[in-house]
C-alpha cells in the first residue's frame, strides 16, 4: 500500500504533467493564431502582387477571347456574315507575353475561341439556301487565302528581322562584345518552337478530343459535310485541300 509520501509525490507529478500539457496547448494555440493573423494580413499583399492570380497578359487574352466569342455568337445567329469577324492574330500577339506556366490557361481560352469559331462557321453556312452555298464557299476561300498571304508576309518580315539581328550579334561577338549572356545566340533563335513540346501537343489533342466528345451526331455530320464541300471547291479552284485554315 502506497504511503502518504508516495501519494503526495504522485499528485505532484500529475499536476506538473497537466501544467506542461497546458503550456504546450497554449503555445500551439498562440502559434495557430499568429499564423492566421499573418495570412489575413499577408494574403491581400500577395494577391496584389499576382501570387494567387493570373498575370495581366492572361487577363488580356481572356478579354479578347470574350469579345471574339461574342462576335462569333452573332455570326451563328445570322446577324453578321462569317468573314466579318476578326482573325486570331491579336490573340497570338498577346500569347507571346504570357509566361510559360500560364500557357495552359491561355490554351483553354484559345479552345473556347476555336469552338465558337467552328460553331459560327457551320451555323452560318447551313442557314443559307443550298443555291447560295457555293458562292459563300468562294467568299470564305478568298478570305482564307488573303489571311494566309498576310500571315506569310508577316512571318517573312519577322524572319528577316531575326536574321539581321543574328548577323549583328555574330558581328559583335567577333569583335569581342558578345552582349548580355555571351552565348552568341540571337534573341529570335530562343523561340524556335512552341513552348512545352510534346506536352503542349498532347494537351491540344486532349482539348480537341474533349470538344469532339461534346458535339452531337448532327453537329459531327455537319462538320463532315462542310469539310467535304470546302475541300471539293478548293480542289476545283486549284488550291490545296485539308488541314486547318487560318482564323
Amino acid at each position: 500500500m502506497a504511503s502518504m509520501s508516495d501519494k503526495r509525490q504522485l499528485a505532484a507529478a500529475m499536476a506538473a504533467e497537466r501544467n506542461r500539457q497546458g503550456a504546450g496547448g497554449r503555445i500551439l494555440k498562440r502559434g495557430v493564431a499568429a499564423l492566421l493573423l499573418l495570412l489575413l494580413v499577408g494574403a491581400p499583399m500577395l494577391w496584389a502582387f499576382g501570387v494567387f492570380s493570373s498575370p495581366r497578359a492572361v487577363a488580356e487574352v481572356k478579354q479578347l477571347v470574350d469579345q471574339q466569342v461574342a462576335e462569333y455568337d452573332r455570326v451563328a445567329r445570322g446577324e453578321v456574315p462569317f468573314a466579318s469577324v476578326p482573325s486570331f492574330a491579336p490573340m497570338m500577339e498577346k500569347m507571346r507575353d504570357v509566361p510559360r506556366e500560364y500557357r495552359d490557361q491561355v490554351g483553354q481560352q484559345m479552345g473556347r475561341l476555336s469552338e465558337a469559331r467552328e460553331r459560327a462557321e457551320l451555323a452560318s453556312f447551313f442557314q443559307l439556301p443550298p443555291a447560295q452555298r457555293q458562292a459563300e464557299l468562294d467568299r470564305r476561300i478568298k478570305a482564307d487565302e488573303d489571311r494566309r498571304k498576310a500571315w506569310q508576309a508577316e512571318r517573312d518580315k519577322r524572319d528577316q528581322a531575326r536574321a539581321a539581328e543574328g548577323k549583328q550579334a555574330a558581328s559583335s561577338a567577333q569583335g569581342g562584345d558578345r552582349g548580355p549572356g555571351g552565348g552568341g545566340q540571337g534573341r529570335g533563335q530562343t523561340s524556335g518552337g512552341p513552348p512545352g513540346g510534346t506536352r503542349t501537343e498532347d494537351t491540344r489533342n486532349a482539348r480537341s478530343k474533349g470538344r469532339l466528345d461534346r458535339t452531337t451526331p448532327e453537329r459531327r455530320a455537319q462538320q463532315a459535310e462542310y469539310r467535304r464541300a470546302m475541300d471539293a471547291r478548293r480542289k476545283e479552284l486549284g488550291l490545296p485541300t485539308g488541314g486547318r485554315r487560318s482564323g
